[in-house]
């Protein structure tokens, strides 16, 4: 259980910072781009 509630918490740090960007009025576009090279993990 610990290591699925890890896996979330991991997944709510890459995707939030995107977010936060676009509610700080970066373009949707640039969100999902930066997501998607930066954030996204392997």
């Amino acid at each position: 259980m610990k290591a699925l509630t890890q896996t979330i918490d991991n997944v709510n740090g890459k995707v939030g910072v995107p977010i936060l960007m676009y509610f700080l009025g970066v373009p949707g576009i640039v969100c999902v781009l930066a997501w998607a090279f930066f954030f996204r993990g392997s």
